[in-house]
């Protein structure tokens, strides 16, 4: 993959405005996601992100890019991976005060690692613990969550899951 591909940047950003905001339940948003067989994974995110997550990030004033490459398709079983890259969203959104949140992701073989990353660590410990919360549902698809500097202000959340190759490489 090519540099300059990977760094195409989809950008978003919300603002608060003066009407409450309620935050609902994150699984009932599924609905509105399209779902189709190998799905870009820049455009399952940036679905999470227009739809389900919409009101969190008005919430936090925080705005995200979405580096995600829009060739790197998810072959894996979509249903199961979505619930994983939304609750971590979700859980980086919440915990994000006017924060900058940079979302890439990388194949490596069959493994996919989406990285979520956080350059204004509101609450480094609360993040720590919602994250660490979802290793279970990560491990229910074979996947694995990391993170790195959640005491800093500079943190990055790690999620690796299997992913079948492409027989036509990366094109969705």
């Amino acid at each position: 993959m090519k540099q300059a591909d990977f760094m195409k940047a989809v950008s978003f950003t919300m603002r608060k405005t003066k009407s409450t905001l309620m935050i609902e339940p994150i699984h009932p948003g599924f609905s509105r996601i399209s779902r189709h067989k190998n799905a870009s994974l820049q455009s399952l995110v940036n679905q999470l992100l227009r739809h389900s997550l919409n009101d969190m990030m008005r919430k936090s004033d925080s705005s995200v890019m979405n580096e995600v490459s829009p060739d790197l398709c998810i072959m894996a079983d979509e249903s199961r991976i979505t619930p994983v890259i939304e609750e971590l969203l979700a859980t980086v959104i919440t915990n994000a005060r006017k924060g900058r949140i940079h979302i890439r992701a990388e194949r490596f073989r069959d493994i996919v690692i989406l990285e979520i990353e956080d350059r204004s660590n509101y609450n480094g410990y609360a993040l720590d613990y919602s994250i660490r919360s979802l290793e279970p549902l990560a491990r229910t698809v074979g996947g694995y969550i990391s993170i790195k500097g959640q005491q800093k202000l500079d943190t990055t959340i790690s999620f690796s899951f299997p992913n079948q190759a492409s027989p036509s490489g990366y094109d969705c």
